[in-house]
């Protein structure tokens, strides 16, 4: 379960990027104002081995005041929370938080939904969006070539008896945050076409300089629905550029694979197996097994 403590570690992660050394012309202003202070005791007093003691106090005072900081940021940047267990965390994230509001919008009953009645997709912001603080747009490098992003889209398909509920929404994983909620059914027997296409984006990065108007073009992968009035409903599976973990990303094929089974059980009686297509919770178990790995 999420607590705030999770949220700060969190921020910690993507906020943190090493411990700034102490500046050393502080240091020499600590040994200077130690020594001034030490002469000024011995002129006061006449007593060298008083203002000896005095003086030692006063400058490891000052040394423990200028050191301090630097070893409380380096034990707050050595306790940040590893790669592995941010994934879970987005994971549990994901299942508990974005899972959990799509059934009660789409006021689903979840006795008669199974695991692969769902396809949960996600894929990460990292440009302006509507309703977002751009300050909360945050990416960090991971693992090699591959990136972790503090804001994501996600969009939730459930697949019910008689028809297919849509949810999407932009999730501020770090704030816990949904923003720009929408829902969405369509009939199964409304259902004409499910495809695969690609859609060429142009973006512009959040961590463009300002005067930089150059786009990114980035490849969405979406399956497109559309059913007798012609209406269209497009889910994007995933942007390759992004560089995002595949723990995050869905199989284009079975994705599809899905969707098309579940139509025909339910439009034909055609009886295949089931795919699954929900993120898992990790376990307890697997959290450990993933931090002994990294």
């Amino acid at each position: 379960m999420r607590t705030p403590e999770r949220g700060t570690l969190m921020k910690r992660y993507f906020d943190l990027y090493g411990v700034q050394r102490p500046s050393y012309t502080n240091l020499f202003i600590v040994a200077i104002s130690t020594f001034l202070f030490g002469l000024f005791i011995l002129y006061a007093f006449n007593n060298t081995l008083l203002a000896g003691i005095i003086a030692i106090i006063f400058g490891l005072s000052l040394f423990i005041i200028w050191i301090r900081p630097f070893y409380k940021d380096k034990n707050i940047f050595l306790t940040r929370p590893s790669i592995a267990q941010m994934y879970n965390w987005l994971l549990a994230d994901l299942n508990e938080k974005v899972k959990v509001r799509a059934t009660q919008l789409l006021r689903l009953n979840m006795s008669e939904l199974r695991r692969e009645n769902f396809l949960i997709l996600t894929t990460p912001i990292f440009w302006t969006e509507d309703g977002v603080i751009s300050s909360a747009i945050k990416r960090r490098e991971a693992e090699k070539d591959k990136f972790i992003y503090s804001v994501w889209k996600v969009q939730v398909v459930a697949l019910s008896k008689n028809y297919i509920s849509f949810f999407d929404c932009i999730y501020d994983w770090v704030n816990d945050v949904l923003l720009n909620e929408s829902t969405d059914e369509y009939f199964f027997d409304d259902i004409v076409s499910v495809r695969h296409d690609v859609n060429k984006v142009s973006k512009r990065f959040i961590d463009q300089a300002a005067d930089d108007e150059s786009t990114k073009t980035i490849s969405e992968h979406t399956l497109k629905i559309t059913n007798v009035a012609a209406e269209s409903r497009s889910i994007i599976i995933k942007i390759p550029e992004m560089l995002y973990s595949k723990k995050l990303e869905v199989n284009i094929e079975k994705a599809l694979q899905a969707l098309r089974i579940t139509l025909r059980q339910r439009r034909y009686k055609e009886e295949q197996d089931p795919i699954i297509m929900e993120v898992e919770k990790p376990t307890e178990e697997s959290e450990n097994k993933e931090e002994t790995k990294s």
